[in-house]
């Protein structure tokens, strides 16, 4: 019956917003006015472009309930779809409502209103290519079944499509998919990427380090520039600018947002591991010697940050002479941060995890893992595991018994906790009594589930930004280097024109690779160092001295920018009015696909959890996962749900709506992301009074 009705009160939407056009194609067809023949064409293509999406949202729709984790937490990404498409349709009626209202005015502003009606029909016929193709996949894998494979065919499917057509998800219809009151901080950060790309770029000079703000105010009112802007960057920027844009985050100004909006914790201190091995004991009774981790970039020193509300005897070394203090708490939490594998740490994440800490009184351990692609695939996950057992090895210097343990994490953060529980268990080690898991990729594979469609659409980890994610940290540092090599001499290297400026990163020309195998080559030696482990050396060398005299030099301007346009777009100013004159900047789309280029990643369980087999999940503790229906690692969630419940496992699950990935870091900016970080402080509560009902 509830789909019923939920169909019923579709049809009505989708008969209401084209009765609307109607009615606007008769008023501006009547209208002698200039430009009402545009207008009314702009209405007549949207009511066929509603005859295209409407029957594909209904087949969606009649099959989308076979994939949900359970009756009473529907969802995936085929009901994402659905979902978005029903906003949008909302999004077209709001539109065409506030024609109907201002039409007559004679301060009614056509232009703008035509450039909103011909962005509503681009966005249409975006969605009905998605559509299209989300109606391929439900033939290519078993019932069910959200993952089609880890293969790269359907994954073309999204990859080919013109670049052009991405453009009105970034500019005037940006984050309508989400709640409105987060629509504001998805656009600071959207306008933030594009002109921040003009300062790493330098494209410039020094004139875009000192107008940084002006680069958002061009990019605040010209929705059109930003989009542009921002699908070339998807398209053609390395991880590298990702990494910059992200460590934004980490700038002494921004890093002390916390201070100002987050409850005050008597310790937050960043401690240091040693990296040295030492002896545990295993449950059965073994003396285990635990090496520290060593692939890749050999011993390092690693990190992690406490945070607790109390202040407990024995924690940090605490003098017993200080004065009387709670003792150890019974609790701890071990927590893994997300970033994609490349960026962020546990200061980034760090004004939720005060909240957490405050509204939960238990000491709470976040580890700064080694970050790709300096150190892929298995690094952070080995110095996880190292961390964890040195936590419990150490826990009254945590100012904890350990007696119970949960690990909690999101995005690549939850992947890695869930990887470290099935470690623990190949290998004997004591498993954490409980994961909570927020937002996470269980399968690192280029299958492409309905879910990942969304990227396509997505603000925060649009497609290019999620591949190179997975690139940089499952392919190991020969294949990365040799395919970003590639990539940067034959799409990159090109003379500078007016169709991809500021979108080549610099490896100059072949000479200067040569010029830098002849300056560090060994004479005594006779092999030569490969090429493209030259390169890119050379290359982080440039971008990391240049990336830090851009921080210190526009730290203040950026943050005072972010500030500025977040608290105009929070103020309701329209975007408008210099799209016509600041047409001459004529930033064109380059319409060239990014290059199929992923080689093949191992089912390796620890890479990816959800490929453990049977006899390592049914061991896993019990689970707790939030995710969210517009998030493209959502399939991934359900999936690794249902393969628990199909085992008899305890797992349960929250599906937030309205919210996107990554809403966790976002608490402090919005009321609905800030309810979502609640109900995790509660759901890992839950997780503790469980394991104490057990107990019993």
């Amino acid at each position: 019956m509830a789909t019923l009705v939920e169909t019923d009160d579709s049809t009505l939407s989708y008969e209401k917003l084209k009765n609307l056009c109607k009615e606007n194609v008769i008023y501006f067809t009547n209208n002698e006015r200039n430009g009402s023949t545009a207008m009314a064409n702009c209405f007549e293509q949207l009511l066929q472009n509603i005859d295209n999406i409407k029957p594909l949202v209904f087949e969606l729709r009649n099959v989308c309930h076979l994939y949900d984790f359970d009756p009473s937490v529907p969802g995936n990404g085929y009901r994402s779809y659905v979902t978005v498409v029903d906003l949008f349709i909302a999004h077209c009626i709001k539109i065409c409502n506030q024609m109907a209202v201002n039409r007559d005015s004679f301060f009614f502003r056509k232009t703008f209103y035509t450039k909103e009606i011909e962005s509503c029909n681009q966005v249409m016929s975006a969605l009905v290519l998605c559509l299209e193709n989300l109606c391929l996949l439900i033939g290519w894998s078993e019932p069910g079944m959200l993952f089609a494979g880890n293969d790269t065919a359907a994954l073309e499917l999204m990859m080919k499509i013109e670049p052009s057509k991405l453009c009105p998800f970034y500019g005037r219809c940006l984050a309508f998919q989400f709640n409105e009151s987060l629509q504001p901080a998805l656009k600071t950060i959207a306008i933030m990427m594009a002109a921040f790309s003009e300062v790493y770029y330098n494209e410039n000079g020094m004139l875009a380090r000192a107008n940084t703000a002006w680069n958002c105010s061009k990019y605040m009112l010209n929705p059109e520039l930003r989009a542009r802007r921002i699908v070339n960057v998807i398209q053609y920027s390395s991880i590298e600018f990702y990494k910059a844009f992200l460590f934004l985050g980490e700038t002494e100004l921004l890093k002390s947002l916390p201070n100002l909006v987050s409850p005050a914790v008597a310790i937050n201190r960043l401690i240091a591991i040693p990296s040295k091995s030492f002896f545990y004991l295993k449950p059965d009774g073994e003396l285990f010697e635990l090496q520290p981790p060593l692939c890749h970039i050999g011993p390092a020193a690693l990190n992690a940050r406490l945070i607790a509300k109390t202040k407990r005897e024995g924690m940090l070394a605490e003098n017993p002479g200080s004065g009387v203090l709670p003792e150890p708490c019974e609790n701890l939490i071990i927590h893994c941060h997300g970033g994609g594998f490349v960026s962020q740490s546990s200061s980034s994440h760090e004004s939720y995890l005060r909240d957490w800490a405050v509204r939960l009184d238990i000491p709470i351990l976040s580890i700064d893992y080694s970050l790709a692609p300096r150190a892929p695939y298995p690094r952070a996950m080995e110095e996880l595991l190292f961390a964890y057992i040195w936590a419990l090895s150490n826990a009254a210097y945590l100012g904890s018994t350990a007696k119970r343990v949960i690990m909690a994490g999101d995005s690549a953060g939850g992947n890695l906790s869930a990887c470290v529980a099935l470690k623990c268990i190949e290998m004997g080690f004591r498993i954490p009594d409980s994961l909570f898991l927020a937002y996470f990729p269980c399968a690192i594979a280029w299958s492409p589930t309905p879910a990942r469609f969304l990227s396509l659409i997505d603000p925060l980890i649009p497609l290019g930004f999620m591949t190179n994610c997975l690139k940089a940290y499952a392919c190991s540092p020969d294949i990365y280097q040799d395919s970003l090599y590639e990539y940067k001499l034959k799409n990159m290297a090109k003379p500078k024109d007016g169709t991809n400026e500021g979108f080549i990163e610099e490896v100059e020309s072949s000479e200067e690779a040569l010029e830098l195998i002849q300056n560090t080559n060994d004479d005594s030696q006779s092999v030569i160092t490969p090429v493209e482990e030259v390169i890119m050396a050379a290359h982080e060398r440039r971008q990391s001295r240049r990336f830090s005299t851009i921080l210190t030099e526009t730290a203040e301007n950026i943050s005072s920018a972010i500030t500025t346009t977040f608290i105009t777009l929070t103020g309701g100013t329209a975007e408008e009015d210099i799209s016509d004159s600041e047409d001459a900047l004529n930033e064109v789309v380059e319409e060239t696909p990014l290059p199929i280029d992923l080689p093949k990643l191992p089912e390796d369980p620890f890479l990816s959890p959800y490929f453990a087999n049977d006899d390592l999940f049914k061991q896993l503790p019990p689970i707790h996962i939030v995710t969210v229906h517009m998030d493209p690692c959502l399939d991934d969630c359900v999936m690794f749900a249902k393969r628990l419940k199909e085992l008899g496992k305890k797992v349960n699950m929250d599906i937030l709506k309205g919210l996107p990935h990554g809403f966790l870091n976002l608490a402090i900016t919005c009321k609905e992301a800030h309810e979502g970080s609640v109900l995790c402080a509660q759901r890992i509560a839950d997780l503790f009074k469980e394991i104490e009902i057990c107990e019993c």
